[in-house]
């Protein structure tokens, strides 16, 4: 079941031992930092996080499947978030042990040229 904002604000509230009032105003200052951080271009990194970012896409030209008709995309900013590790390794759960290393590659040497 997704957790909505209200769901977050009361969950902050439990852990942190606060009013419902000042953890809503706690996540909201957040929320609205991520935001105007975003909205300047930059990106916001929360170590062991995440880090959340602008990207531009380029234009293109797609077309309708029912209708066949091309249709022209413009560019635009959208938002990419990529998962730190911290967060990458407690969604995988403990069973999602990382891959043993590979052994490293024997390199081939070459053989003594012949002499002719």
């Amino acid at each position: 079941m997704p957790v909505g904002r209200q769901d977050l604000i009361k969950k902050v509230a439990s852990d942190t031992q606060k009013s419902v009032k000042e953890s809503t105003a706690f996540v909201n200052a957040t929320l609205d930092a991520i935001k105007a951080t975003l909205e300047s271009g930059d990106s916001v990194r929360l170590v062991g996080f995440g880090v959340f970012s602008v990207k531009d896409t380029a234009p293109s030209v797609r077309v309708n499947p029912q209708t066949r008709e091309k249709i022209n995309v413009p560019a635009r900013k959208r938002v990419k978030f990529s998962a730190g590790k911290e967060l990458s390794e407690a969604v995988a759960g403990p069973a999602a042990a990382k891959p043993a290393a590979k052994p490293a590659a024997k390199s081939a040497e070459k053989a003594p040229a012949k002499k002719k």
